[in-house]
């Protein structure tokens, strides 16, 4: 009978129980105090043909609770070619994800030339304004409560740390080492093998969209033709490309996700559920 189910009908089924135990999302994004001084730009804005402007997003790790100290994720996208770079942040402090985008600025393959955020303090602060006009890196931000805008590292968020990670919390340094060896994996085998469509053109006839790709590439094979690249750099990802395996990368990353699962913290849930059945009673 199951088999036989169309689709509508196992909606129509899970309706109720859907509505019960849904996950809420939780929030972490606070107003910054120099949103005035940081310029918007929205999602029709990039010019794909311009590489270095890059995306950012900070993904939390807190389990079902935005409550005390968590680990966190810097997600970054160059816009023009897809290039991904991962890492884990201690907390939320201001000076770590300064020190987290510093780093993402040292290994992406090209000059940061912008940088583009949502409308959180973590991002949206002195700290970090005054080190983007220092370096020269345009600074923009996001509108509020408009995720489209920042919409390729929304995709990678859920395309890369949530479908990997997952949504429990970790909060000890041992999880934030073990983070560290799976984006270290996760970085090599996404720009390297994991080719990805762009969209050309987008056209709608009616109540049709029409939407027309290029041919899928992988962020390396469209830095490389982009003609940006220094000989130098163009040298160091060629023995990035040729040292690493697709298979053992996947095996790696694997292994250390089973370490990182068995590190997650979640007392907290616990604790919560307990506290919303013993309301209900």
């Amino acid at each position: 009978r199951l088999c036989e189910m169309s689709a509508s009908t196992i909606d129509r089924l899970l309706r109720p129980y859907r509505s019960r135990g849904t996950r809420k999302p939780l929030s972490t994004t606070k107003p910054g105090i120099l949103k005035n001084l940081v310029p918007v730009r929205t999602f029709s804005d990039w010019d794909k043909s311009q590489f270095g402007f890059v995306e950012t997003d900070l993904v939390a790790h807190c389990g079902e609770s935005t409550v005390g100290f968590y680990l966190n994720t810097l997600c970054a996208v160059e816009v023009a070619s897809g290039w991904t770079e991962c890492l884990p942040v201690f907390g939320k402090y201001q000076v770590y994800v300064k020190q987290a985008i510093h780093h993402m600025r040292q290994r992406l393959p090209c000059p940061l030339l912008g940088l583009d955020s949502d409308n959180g303090s973590e991002f949206i602060n002195q700290n970090l304004y005054d080190y983007c006009r220092q370096e020269k890196i345009i600074f923009t931000k996001s509108r509020p409560y408009k995720k489209n805008d920042n919409c390729y590292v929304e995709q990678k968020n859920g395309n890369v740390v949530r479908r990997l990670i997952g949504y429990d919390r970790y909060d000890t340094r041992a999880a934030f080492d073990c983070l560290n060896r799976i984006y270290a994996c996760v970085r090599l085998y996404i720009n390297f093998f994991q080719p990805n469509a762009r969209l050309i053109s987008k056209t709608r006839h009616g109540a049709r969209v029409y939407k027309v790709y290029d041919t899928p590439k992988t962020p390396y094979q469209r830095l490389l033709e982009s003609g940006i690249l220094t000989e130098a750099k163009k040298a160091e990802l060629a023995a990035s490309y040729a040292s690493a395996n697709p298979v053992l990368l996947i095996k790696q990353i694997r292994d250390n996700l089973e370490q990182l699962w068995k590190m997650a913290n979640r007392s907290t849930s616990v604790t919560r559920f307990m506290t919303q059945a013993g309301d209900s009673r």
